[in-house]
């Protein structure tokens, strides 16, 4: 069981969705008695085994469904080799299987420890985001400036190296000091697979390095996904006020709510 929970956790930090299948009741002869698990990918990778055979191969086909409609499933299997409802499986018990989808914790990724990023930090808890703070001042990056279990990576200046894991789970606001550094945030991050990529800033900054990540051949469609400026049109001056612009954004984005980057 510890195996499994190290495994599961371990794809789930990775970013991976995934469902979990549990024998929760077994009658009779079965292949694996109650408890028994098995994690399904999404591209049908299995670990771990609730016994093989035709049983197992039914449980992945719903396993994938559940994944594919989001939902879970309660079903019971009858380890016969006769009858309706039967798998061809001459054990002759009967398993009855839960199958629930999981998904990665959405993920605050803040470029930036300054007066927004923290900000944005101290709003992101209770929207059920982690939190992952990025700077190359080391300094910055005082835990007590953030919400308890914020993670932290002290990058260099041209934001390449010690930089967190992206997934489809990331979401990623770009509020460092200067254009500069988010100029070389965004270069360094700009192919990840994540949910939401924002930068802030005038619409001339944006201007200024968009030409530039075009002049050095970073085609226009790869500039499409990326939300800037940044933020909900709120009126915004304050710090405070700047972070809630974006979470409101954020948020928006992970409930399908939102308008399309550039609109």
């Amino acid at each position: 069981m510890i195996e499994f929970q190290r495994r599961l956790l371990t794809l789930l930090d990775e970013g991976h969705r995934l469902a979990v299948a549990t024998i929760i009741e077994s009658r009779g002869s079965t292949p694996q008695q109650s408890g028994g698990k098995m994690i399904v990918m999404e591209d049908g990778r299995i670990f771990f085994s609730i016994g093989g055979g035709a049983l197992e191969a039914m449980v992945i086909q719903e396993a994938l469904a559940c994944l594919a409609e989001n939902r879970t499933a309660l079903k019971s299997y009858a380890l016969h080799d006769v009858g309706d409802d039967a798998l061809g499986m001459a054990c002759g018990g009967k398993a009855t299987v839960y199958v629930e989808v999981l998904s990665p914790p959405n993920d605050l990724v803040i470029f930036g420890a300054g007066h927004v990023g923290r900000a944005l930090a101290r709003l992101a808890p209770p929207l059920e985001f982690a939190v992952t703070v990025v700077d190359d001042r080391p300094h910055m990056l005082d835990p007590d400036q953030f919400p308890a279990g914020s993670r932290f990576h002290a990058t260099d200046r041209t934001f390449i190296e010690h930089l967190p894991r992206l997934g489809a789970s990331s979401f990623v606001v770009l509020v460092t000091r200067c254009h500069e550094t988010d100029e070389a945030a965004l270069r360094s991050i700009l192919d990840a697979p994540v949910a939401y990529l924002g930068m802030i800033g005038s619409k001339r900054k944006v201007k200024v390095v968009f030409d530039r990540l075009i002049a050095d051949g970073v085609p226009r469609s790869a500039l499409e996904r990326i939300r800037a400026p940044i933020g909900m049109p709120i009126g915004s001056h304050l710090p405070e006020e700047v972070a809630l612009s974006i979470m409101a954004e954020v948020v928006a984005v992970r409930n399908g709510a939102a308008r399309k980057a550039g609109d």
